[in-house]
């Protein structure tokens, strides 16, 4: 069952559309007959439950996050303040990835919810990444100690949580649930996005940012 999920959310990253499947018959661990159901697909990125790094070392759900809020966005405790979310809606339920990460240095582990067209960082590459065309094996950059060190998927499930959160900061990254994330999803390029998202930036230096803006639309 697992491995059909995958692949649909690998199908369906990029268009307009999420495809949720229920296995009907399995036969040897692989899914034999399954049927799918079709709908539009909304903005999610990360799910409320996940968990930022504060500047103290306090872990805080994005759910909680306020604008201002000091975060870790990379290695060596690097903060940055929340400066707007690029989407954000409290109330719903919608589909996540739930990529199961292993440090390669150590225990700790952590599982990330993740939209499928939302931009991972990939630890051999160094590049960003759709979470939905990560693989069982795949190595994400992962903070450990406060270091960037391999994470290995162990496991990708689907799930559904409440609610969805696209917070943005000023480098354009930040850490959740002790991943390396772009803010960024759509766009499979982060410097590009990021490029694209200065004319935003620039607005919300003027203006202010806001919390609850369900979707701004080129992201």
């Amino acid at each position: 069952m697992l491995m059909i999920e995958k692949s649909i959310v690998m199908v369906n990253s990029q268009s307009g559309y999420d495809s949720t499947c229920t296995c009907n018959t399995v036969t040897s661990s692989v899914c034999m007959q399954y049927t799918c159901s079709t709908t539009s697909k909304s903005a999610s990125c990360f799910a409320g439950t996940s968990l930022t790094t504060l500047a103290d070392g306090t872990f805080k759900p994005l759910a909680d996050i306020q604008i201002g809020d000091q975060v870790l966005v990379n290695r060596n405790n690097t903060v940055e303040p929340i400066t707007s979310f690029i989407h954000a809606k409290r109330e719903g339920l919608f589909t996540f990835i739930a990529l199961q990460i292993q440090s390669v240095v150590s225990n700790l582990s952590s599982t990330i919810l993740v939209s499928a067209n939302h931009l991972i960082f990939d630890y051999d590459s160094g590049e960003a990444r759709f979470a939905g065309k990560l693989r069982v094996g795949d190595r994400v950059q992962f903070i450990d100690n406060s270091e960037i060190v391999p994470g290995e998927i162990v496991h990708i499930q689907l799930t559904k949580q409440e609610g969805y959160y696209a917070p943005l900061t000023p480098s354009g990254t930040i850490i959740i649930d002790g991943v390396v994330a772009s803010n960024y999803a759509t766009v499979s390029n982060h410097a590009l996005a990021h490029q694209i998202m200065g004319i935003y930036r620039w607005w919300i230096d003027l203006v202010g940012g806001s919390k609850w803006s369900e979707e701004i639309p080129w992201m």
